[in-house]
């Protein structure tokens, strides 16, 4: 990695810190017995802004480790007196990618985004995602699938949403489908070949039914405006999952898509885990895909994707992971690689977080290993 690049981004990432709370989430819930995202999120669905109770548990795990601190009046005021949720924060990603043979392909990457969740009241909210950046970070443009449109300003989500009592949510507008393994991530082969990846936010229609021990979110979706021409997919899925101990800490979940687009169709069947021991945990996911492309293969063809990660908590602010992956896509589009990375992410205050980690992949086909080192910091300026 270009040592001067490297040093810039270092830089950056701590001249923030002071006056800046994290987009890298740490994984390390499950393992404490939360076994849904909604204890600590005010979306069921997980990621985005934290309630109240979550804003204190971050402030808690964090290195500084004190008591969370209410908004003073002023902040209140600016909140609308609690109505109003909102963050404004940066994410500063250094990545340089190289295979033997070939120079490093370098990428600096600053993201800004904006968060804001308001309470209608009489149980009805909205909630936006606004996200300025100046280098696109694509899922992989396949054979079979070109990625979504990027642009510079990005609507990621855009939801009405309406709570029936405490146990059901419907949501309405542009997100990010429902996933099991619910991390940052968006470029690992579960969800960068799943329509998962950062641009994938589609039109949908979605419920939420969350008891003690399971949660089920069926959901109907649409185009959401910026796929390439002939992948406009419409569809339907759900994802369930259960506690099997009752204590937060085995979540074992399965989830289900159908979706029909002009050049072609998928049925997505998978099943995954979320498991904690004490200061460990594991996160895996599964996942079959069924596509047919009527234009360039005869016949339906499959592709399978498997996660694994193994977590660590050193401290509470402190979380190294070993992560391996596996793809595999059947013929006339033949592909099969191996991943693997270890990570270290550390939440310095709740106001910033830093995160290192080193990924080698494998092509099974060429025996080709392609190499990736990433810095990124994360701070939050506004509550």
């Amino acid at each position: 990695m270009n040592a001067r690049r490297l040093l810039r981004t270092t830089i950056a990432a701590f001249a923030l810190l002071a006056g800046a709370t994290p987009a890298l989430a740490l994984p390390t819930m499950v393992r404490l017995g939360y076994p849904t995202c909604g204890s600590c999120h005010i979306s069921p669905q997980g990621g985005g802004l934290l309630n109240s109770y979550g804003r204190g548990i971050d402030e808690a795990q964090s290195l500084r480790a004190g008591d969370y601190r209410p908004a003073s009046p002023d902040q209140r005021a600016l909140n609308l007196w609690g109505r109003v949720t909102q963050d404004l924060r940066a994410v500063i990603q250094e990545q340089e990618t190289w295979a033997p043979g070939q120079s490093g392909a370098e990428l600096f990457r600053p993201r800004l985004m904006y968060r804001n969740v308001t309470d209608l009241g009489k149980g009805f909210r909205v909630s936006a995602v606004v996200s300025a950046e100046s280098e696109h970070l694509l899922r992989p443009a396949l054979t079979y699938e070109p990625a979504a449109r990027a642009s510079s300003i990005v609507l990621g989500t855009a939801l009405v949403h309406y709570k029936v009592g405490k146990a059901v949510e419907i949501a309405a507008g542009r997100d990010q489908l429902p996933t099991g393994v619910n991390i940052p991530d968006q470029g690992i082969a579960v969800k960068a070949r799943n329509r998962l990846g950062y641009y994938d936010a589609p039109t949908q229609l979605k419920g939420f039914v969350t008891a003690k021990r399971f949660q089920v979110m069926p959901y109907l979706y649409g185009p959401g405006g910026n796929e390439a021409s002939g992948e406009s997919e419409k569809g339907g899925g759900t994802l369930a999952e259960f506690d099997l101990s009752g204590k937060g800490r085995t979540v074992i979940g399965f989830t289900g898509t159908r979706g029909v687009a002009d050049n072609g169709d998928r049925r997505v069947i998978g099943a995954y885990t979320r498991l904690g021991f004490g200061a460990w945990g594991i996160f895996a996911e599964h996942d079959v895909t069924e596509r047919t492309r009527p234009a360039q293969a005869e016949t339906p063809f499959r592709q399978q994707a498997t996660y694994g990660q193994v977590f660590w908590a050193i401290r509470e602010w402190l979380v190294g992971s070993a992560i391996g992956e596996r793809l595999t896509v059947q013929q006339p589009f033949e592909e099969r690689f191996t991943a693997g990375k270890l990570e270290l992410t550390a939440r310095l205050t709740s106001e910033a977080s830093i995160g290192f980690s080193a990924k080698v992949q494998r092509n099974l086909l060429t025996h080709r290993d392609t190499t990736t080192l990433m810095l990124q910091a994360a701070f939050k300026t506004v509550r």
